[in-house]
């Protein structure tokens, strides 16, 4: 495979940040660049062997950007600290070879909420371009909501890329909170704005969304739940975009 390092970015993920490092000891490099931790989340890093940075938050996209221009490799593999790579994903890597014809993959992430996987798309599970290329890919430079730009083709690596997406429902609220308030703060900036019909039509799409058209109906009580908290979610966001 190619020489690849993992980017991490981390703020108190001392919890989490351990098996997250375990599942990627096959890498060449790990590269974890926290964002002001006040717990063991840089040492816990450093024992793993781990290059450790610290840069005061930029957002996601930004953020993500400067961990892989720290690394010494090309090739990058962006893990959060709530990720684990199963082997078979590392064995898909490592069958790459040398000089991959691809500049970018995807992986096929399963999430979960409170221990337990989603059963439906696109939250059962999604697909994340993870694996790239700096020389010609990089993440949007959007504080919430990245993604990977690829300027090449874009291939798929076979494997499950696991996703411990929230620790509970409780949890699931506060960081729709903060990622609702990065989003207004950059769509304000970019001078939107949101009339005030918009949060109440945009909450009852999205759970509309999720419950019947994206199939959570068929999900029992996780899906009647993911379904209102992605509504609250559209809603917030709009109400703070009118603040």
């Amino acid at each position: 495979m190619p020489r690849v390092t993992v980017t991490i970015i981390a703020l108190n993920e001392a919890e989490r940040l351990p098996a997250a490092l375990a599942s990627v000891t096959w890498a060449d490099e790990v590269v974890v660049l926290d964002s002001g931790s006040t717990d063991a989340t840089p040492d816990l890093a450093r024992a793993a062997r781990a290059v450790v940075a610290n840069e005061p938050w930029q957002g996601f996209g930004p953020h993500k950007n400067r961990a892989a221009a720290i690394a010494r490799n090309d090739w990058i593999f962006n893990l959060d600290a709530d990720e684990r790579v199963d082997p078979a994903l590392a064995a898909a890597i490592a069958a790459l070879g040398d000089t991959p014809k691809n500049s970018a993959y995807t992986v096929r992430r399963r999430n979960y909420v409170g221990g337990r996987s989603l059963k439906h798309w696109p939250w059962g599970w999604d697909l994340q371009v993870r694996l790239y290329d700096r020389r010609c890919a990089r993440f949007s430079p959007v504080k919430v909501h990245e993604s990977v730009q690829s300027d090449g083709p874009v291939g798929h690596l076979d494997g499950i890329l696991d996703h411990l997406t929230y620790r509970d429902w409780d949890d699931c609220a506060r960081r729709h909170d903060r990622y609702a308030a990065t989003w207004a703060e950059t769509a304000r900036a970019a001078g939107k704005r949101a009339a005030a019909w918009k949060p109440p039509i945009a909450a009852i799409g999205a759970f509309l969304r999720e419950w019947l058209a994206r199939g959570y109906i068929l999900s029992g009580l996780d899906g009647w739940r993911w379904s209102l908290a992605s509504a609250r979610y559209a809603a917030r966001k709009y109400r703070l975009l009118r603040a």
